[in-house]
């Protein structure tokens, strides 16, 4: 519908350019939302702040950011309501929404995927004096499996349970894991994060590094038992004088409930896949990000409202990520 300004002998020109103006600024937040992001010395909470302030501005979505735990603590939160969003990685949100794993008994068939912002990848790495080529010499050999308690640990552990994979686990922090590598008290250790990981550089200048890489079948055998998994590469050249490595990765992205409005899904997700090159260059993660590659990296149900916008622009959405309350 056209909207015509009429003028009469009342209007004085202030009052005209006040009319005009209103009908021309634009539109203010309609929706305020929160999101649960991670501890505020992370990169990922800089990255959701810098994704929330340009969604923000590029929709009538207000969302506002909560430093958190990460993604455990998020999605208790938002299971119970206190949160509007949440950063989950996909493993998380695929146990949760199934009653799996750490949410065995505790299903929250209430969550919606909306978007993935960035994949995460698995480093498996051991010593190069150790002589190590392959994942199957490392049963019985002093290895840690990553941070006590974190992401990484946790798919290490499930991925070499499905490849029949038994190392001796050192379990210890990061910095710990990283001194017992270069003294030699442990073979070798793990991450899951952003390549180049700090700590992988920092050890291979000190003692050399090799990054073990899963063949297509220990690829195709992981995915299918982990379907929340997905191969990864970590290219040539990413750490120095090392090859392509073929290893697995998990995204982590923003989920909400159905709670959340269908108009407010739509227009978050659409102001992010417009924006995403703006993030890009904040947040290199998020570089290379689709929303092609998102809806098939998916493994639960998406929003409604993020599923219309991805309809909208010709994806098509296989029938296991549609929700109830979409069709």
């Amino acid at each position: 519908m056209t909207c015509r300004l009429f003028i009469n002998r009342y209007t004085t020109p202030l009052t005209s350019a006040l009319l005009a103006a209103s009908l021309t600024a634009p539109a203010v937040a309609s929706e305020a939302v929160s999101i649960g992001v991670a501890p505020a010395a992370s990169g990922w909470y800089f990255g959701y702040s810098e994704l929330s302030r340009i969604v923000s501005a590029n929709s009538s979505v207000e969302i506002s950011v909560r430093e958190t735990g990460g993604s455990r603590e998020n999605t208790i939160r938002l299971g119970n309501g206190e949160i509007d969003l949440a950063l989950v990685d996909a493993p998380g949100a695929y146990e949760a929404y199934n009653g799996e794993g750490r949410y065995e008994n505790n299903a929250m068939d209430q969550m919606r995927m909306m978007l993935w912002v960035a994949p995460s990848t698995m480093h498996w790495a051991v010593r190069q004096d150790s002589g190590i080529k392959t994942f199957e010499e490392l049963n019985g050999e002093r290895f840690n499996p990553s941070s006590i308690g974190g992401g990484g640990e946790y798919i290490t552990e499930l991925v070499f349970d499905a490849l029949n994979i038994s190392p001796d686990y050192q379990r210890m922090s990061m910095s710990d894991a990283a001194d017992s590598v270069v003294d030699g008290r442990i073979i070798g250790f793990s991450y899951n994060g952003i390549p180049p990981i700090p700590a992988f550089t920092e050890v291979h200048s000190a003692r050399p590094l090799h990054i073990l890489s899963l063949d297509d079948e220990q690829v195709a055998k992981a995915t299918e038992a982990l379907p929340f998994l997905s191969r990864a590469v970590i290219p040539e050249g990413t750490y120095r004088d090392v090859g392509e490595v073929n290893t697995l990765g998990s995204y982590i992205g923003i989920a909400a409930t159905e709670d959340l409005s269908e108009a407010a899904a739509y227009d978050i997700t659409r102001a992010y896949w417009e924006n995403v090159d703006d993030l890009g260059r904040t947040f290199a993660p998020a570089k290379g990000m689709t929303a092609e590659i998102s809806v098939e990296n998916t493994a639960t149900p998406l929003h409604a409202g993020a599923l219309r916008y991805y309809r909208e622009i010709g994806i098509e959405v296989p029938e296991a990520l549609v929700p109830p309350e979409a069709n």
